[in-house]
């Protein structure tokens, strides 16, 4: 990727899209967004909706959802799942760091902690702006963010098996991940290797995906909310509504409102 653009598409996820549902079949936080949707009862706006390992989920509740993604071949899949089961969505294909859509939501998520794939540190205070234009009134708007105290831990330059994954053709995908972080940039960098067999064993491609993302201290994000009009509601250290503890929570959920 251009440096000199470096906006949520730092990782390009359109390279692995056809890919992303084998080895990414977590549901972890599906039930926390069910219940902040159909608490809300309103319209709701996913950013960076991929695939739609949350969307299905809430669109299959009935919620009125709309989602975002700057993949074209993720939103392509989504696409299939739709017509596969014969749900209704809008999908709309725009980077999240340029918003600009004609309704209000009266909540607005960006699951999976992708608001860290923007890089580009004069984009982080655009976007949080952009999306505080989006919301109602009364409306919230909920980032998902990685503890960097705990996320850092495993970041130690080596190359992990990320598991071994059937394939809908018969065959398996082989999912490696090597991660460093950059303390005085406060990045992770590092990238994915696939490998694809088909059902002999037979290797039949490999890609590679550069895996780049930023970490938010906890300080570092409540300045930012300050600064574009949103004051936290509530921050959580898991979906199970915990309490956060910098040094043990895998998460920051926060929980803004205008």
């Amino acid at each position: 990727m251009n440096s000199a653009n470096q906006t949520v598409q730092s990782i390009r996820f359109d390279k692995v899209a056809d890919l992303y549902d084998y080895y990414v079949n977590v549901d972890f936080d599906v039930s926390f967004f069910l219940h902040e949707a159909k608490k809300t009862g309103g319209k709701v706006l996913e950013l960076t909706s991929g695939t739609g390992r949350v969307s299905i989920p809430l669109l299959k509740a009935g919620v009125n959802l709309t989602c975002v993604d700057y993949s074209k071949e993720m939103l392509g899949v989504l696409q299939g799942k739709l017509d596969r089961d014969r749900l209704s969505c809008r999908l709309i294909n725009m980077d999240m760091t340029e918003l600009s859509l004609q309704d209000r939501f009266d909540l607005i998520f960006i699951p999976f902690h992708s608001f860290s794939e923007i890089l580009d540190k004069s984009k982080h205070k655009q976007t949080l702006e952009r999306i505080c234009a989006h919301l109602t009134g009364s409306g919230h708007f909920i980032c998902t963010l990685q503890n960097p105290q705990v996320r850092i831990r495993s970041m130690d330059g080596a190359l992990k098996h990320l598991g071994k994954f059937r394939t809908d053709s018969g065959g398996s995908l082989v999912v490696q991940s090597l991660l460093n972080y950059d303390a005085r940039a406060h990045m992770a960098r590092g990238f994915q290797l696939y490998e694809i067999y088909d059902k002999q064993g037979t290797l039949i491609d490999k890609r590679d995906l550069a895996i780049n993302f930023y970490l938010f201290s906890k300080r570092e994000f409540e300045d930012l909310i300050h600064l574009t009009g949103f004051e936290v509601d509530e921050l959580y250290g898991d979906y199970d509504y915990s309490e956060f503890d910098e040094h043990t929570s895998p998460f920051m959920i926060w929980k803004l409102k205008k």
